[in-house]
């Protein structure tokens, strides 16, 4: 039988060149004795240059985490595993650029160097576990965004049906009392406005879900054609002027004195300006302003949706266009969440950006739409045709 010492030099050598951790030996007063290689390459530190000091002087950071400790516990023959969970890292040492991250995350292991049954110093072994880290939190955020989600997808569900129910029990409530009451001219009149007004609000609950499901399908197309800018908002502010006077809000306008005209879907521009403001007046107490405010570039139009509402919180503004998300401040207004939704969508189909901007919550906000004058037509958003001449 082969005697260990045979094995000694050659499992030396092993670990000094090729082991995938860091080991440090010291002796009894932590004093370096043994640095790897693993070691000079993820700490720029050459064995000679430490090899003969203090371990606590080459990382006095293990004296200002209070780690000092472990190590006169592994002279008295404890050994010690520092989880990556609770300490992230034994010593501060740089993560490789893959991982995305600063610091190194580790796990380390600080045991007794024993010789013949006698403590004679300490051995730690450093392993490198970013990689591993990096997967787990990737898998715990994606965890929670699906979590978020489906969160989103049963709000969604609970005012979906909400929504259709009210205008659906209305509907059939009336239904039931021209039966009960059939003759009464008055009373079909007043009924069939009710009956109109909650089949409308169905249909456009319903249109915006197949909205939405068209452009998750990348199958919504533009009817493409030249429209005056200023008339087509004109026109859209124009249908939602008595819903303004009704709230008590005050709904302006601001225009250039000049007509200019754009390559735009009319029906699905109308759209964007109609989805905007209902949304600010939604959010605008009685008594507050909503104002429009159009402005020309060289190669872009700006569209300003300005209110003086409830605001937006700065952590919200870039979640705000994404589809069944509702901020807090939200509850209790009505709507699926997915107005703002389409909106960003029909922008960018048109080859134009969408921002949002407040100060803060109770400060008002401001939605602003930049869309080309003529549209680029190599845009990989889905189908379109064009009517007219290019501009």
């Amino acid at each position: 039988m082969l005697q260990h010492q045979t094995f000694n030099a050659p499992i030396i050598d092993w670990l000094n060149d090729h082991t995938q951790q860091g080991i440090v030996v010291t002796d009894t007063e932590f004093v370096i004795r043994g640095w790897n290689r693993w070691l000079e390459e993820n700490t720029d530190k050459k064995a000679e240059s430490v090899l003969g000091r203090s371990l606590l002087e080459v990382f006095p950071e293990l004296v200002s985490r209070g780690l000092d400790h472990l190590y006169r516990d592994a002279l008295s023959g404890k050994v010690v595993v520092l989880a990556q969970r609770f300490h992230h890292y034994l010593v501060r040492l740089p993560a490789r650029p893959e991982f995305g991250i600063d610091e190194m995350q580790q796990s380390a292991r600080i045991a007794p160097l024993l010789c013949n049954g006698s403590v004679i110093g300490t051995i730690t072994s450093i392993e490198d576990v970013s990689a591993r880290t990096v997967r787990e939190n990737q898998l715990v955020k994606a965890h929670e965004e699906a979590d978020k989600a489906n969160q989103a997808k049963d709000r969604f569900l609970a005012v979906l049906s909400h929504d259709l129910r009210t205008p659906l029990t209305a509907i059939l409530g009336w239904a039931r009392i021209f039966q009960e009451r059939p003759g009464d001219d008055q009373l079909v009149c007043k009924g069939s406005g009710a009956i109109e007004r909650n089949a409308a609000v169905q249909l456009q609950l319903i249109e915006q879900i197949l909205d939405i499901s068209r452009i998750t399908a990348a199958k919504l197309e533009l009817d493409l054609e030249r429209v005056e800018v200023r008339e087509m908002i004109g026109s859209a502010l124009e249908t939602l002027d008595p819903i303004a006077n009704a709230q008590g809000i005050s709904l302006t306008s601001s225009m250039p004195a000049t007509s200019r005209l754009a390559v735009l879907d009319p029906k699905r521009f109308q759209q964007i300006v109609w989805n905007l403001v209902s949304n600010s007046l939604k959010f605008t107490p009685q008594g507050g302003s909503v104002t429009a405010t159009l402005e020309y570039a060289e190669t872009f139009f700006r569209l300003s949706i300005k209110d003086t509402g409830k605001g937006i919180a700065a952590e919200s503004l870039q979640q705000l266009f994404e589809p069944l998300w509702q901020a807090e401040s939200s509850h209790g207004h009505g709507g699926l969440g997915l107005g703002l939704a389409i909106v960003k969508s029909l922008v960018e189909l048109h080859g134009g950006a969408i921002r949002a901007e407040s100060p803060g919550v109770g400060m008002g906000a401001t939605f602003i739409v930049e869309i080309p004058w003529s549209r680029p037509f190599n845009s990989n958003h889905g189908s379109e045709s064009f009517h007219g001449h290019a501009l």
